[in-house]
């Protein structure tokens, strides 16, 4: 593969030091972030605009057609608000909500994939929810319901139980089972509940949908991998003929042209890269990814750099806080790596073996090392105490 210096040189036209010094940022903005950097640096070069006949009409349509934007509302609040595995993690529940705001995903699903514990997930997503007090985040319109009848200081266990439990009969006016005096504050209640509640956190038209940094999709039993990088390759420089004898002019657009063939060629940079490194991290998890195994191979960011020629460094800032569309779901990209622990078992797969032992909650670490080798897979005692305790960190 050709390496990083021979491509700016060759391809590019600027000095390696100039190119990562303008990359730097570039590689590590997610699409959203990406997509603003390159509108304002339509806004700072007269001469650089972004030509709409390149951007796919799906693309187009579904601009046009989404609602007033709440979830990029919340991308950009909670980047800003938290940091670190925990804003990972309100990533990912972002990543999982329906088109009207409810959770797909379960907070064990959120645990797993960005190491955070379950109460942490149960932290972030009472934090969704009070954003604004809108309920994103809750799990169904019962969850809902309920959200809304407590903020409005109105909730009654009882009544809602009543309500919720006898939905079909409520719905018919047949409430002739209950006693009169019960009926009649359930009827209150489902007045109360029609007048005062919605039954989904996002409403209008057409439902909002984030797009994540890239999309694995399978054709004809083979993987394709699509960047969502549509403004990269839609912006265009307007040609400008300059009269030869007034000198600074001449200059000003030459500087405009220079600004945009470095910009497009470090957005070309980053699209190609990034497609290099999920194309090894794809063939590597192959089976994962078609949900054939529970467990990762080893792979990790010193493995892509010395696949890619990259420098480590590189590797982090494409990879940090970008997330794929896979057959298995939105994932952070990194949640599909895994570092070798034991000649040649990942350490997703050691922990997929300890998870499987039966009661290994309380079993001495000394016992689930000596089963693991039994397995073929050599780890100290103080090893093994390490992956468990990351495993009960999670519940």
């Amino acid at each position: 593969m050709m390496n990083l210096d021979t491509f700016v040189a060759n391809e590019i036209g600027i000095s390696l030091n100039n190119f990562i010094y303008n990359s730097i940022s570039i590689f590590k903005y997610d699409t959203h972030e990406l997509s603003e950097y390159i509108k304002n640096k339509c806004e700072e070069n007269p001469l650089i605009y972004i030509d709409e006949e390149k951007i796919p009409l799906a693309v187009i349509s579904s601009a046009a057609e989404s609602s007033p934007g709440i979830l990029s509302e919340l991308f950009t609040h909670f980047n800003c608000t938290l940091a670190g595995r925990r804003k990972r993690a309100m990533q990912f529940i972002l990543y999982s909500l329906s088109p009207c705001g409810f959770l797909e995903a379960h907070t064990s699903d959120v645990s797993d994939v960005t190491g955070v514990s379950c109460r942490e997930a149960e932290e972030l997503l009472e934090l969704l929810k009070a954003y604004e007090n809108k309920g994103i985040g809750c799990t169904d319109v019962y969850d809902f319901l309920a959200f809304q009848l407590k903020n409005l200081g109105k909730y009654e266990e009882e009544l809602f139980t009543l309500f919720m439990s006898n939905l079909e009969a409520v719905k018919k006016g047949k409430l002739d089972f209950l006693e009169d005096t019960t009926r009649d504050n359930l009827l209150g209640y489902v007045k109360l509940i029609t007048e005062n509640c919605l039954l989904s956190p996002i409403q209008g038209g057409e439902p909002e949908y984030i797009e994540p940094d890239a999309t694995i999709s399978i054709e004809g039993g083979s993987f394709s991998i699509t960047i969502n990088d549509y403004l990269s390759d839609s912006i265009t420089f307007e040609s400008f003929e300059v009269q030869s004898d007034d000198r600074d002019f001449k200059k000003k657009i030459e500087k405009y042209k220079q600004e945009y063939e470095e910009l497009s060629s470090i957005l070309n940079a980053r699209k190609m890269y990034m497609s290099s490194v999920l194309t090894i991290i794809v063939n590597k998890q192959r089976e994962f990814l078609l949900g054939n195994s529970d467990f990762l191979k080893p792979l990790d960011q010193n493995d892509l750099a010395e696949s890619t020629s990259l420098s480590p460094a590189t590797i982090s800032r494409l990879l940090a806080n970008k997330f794929i569309a896979t057959p298995q779901g939105v994932r952070p990209v990194k949640s599909l790596l895994s570092k070798e622990c034991c000649h040649g078992t990942s350490v997703s797969h050691v922990m997929h073996l300890i998870r499987n032992f039966s009661g290994f909650e309380k079993m001495p670490d000394s016992k689930i090392s000596r089963k693991l080798g039994e397995l073929g897979v050599n780890l100290s005692r103080r090893t093994v105490n390490k992956y468990k305790n990351q495993i009960l960190s999670q519940k």
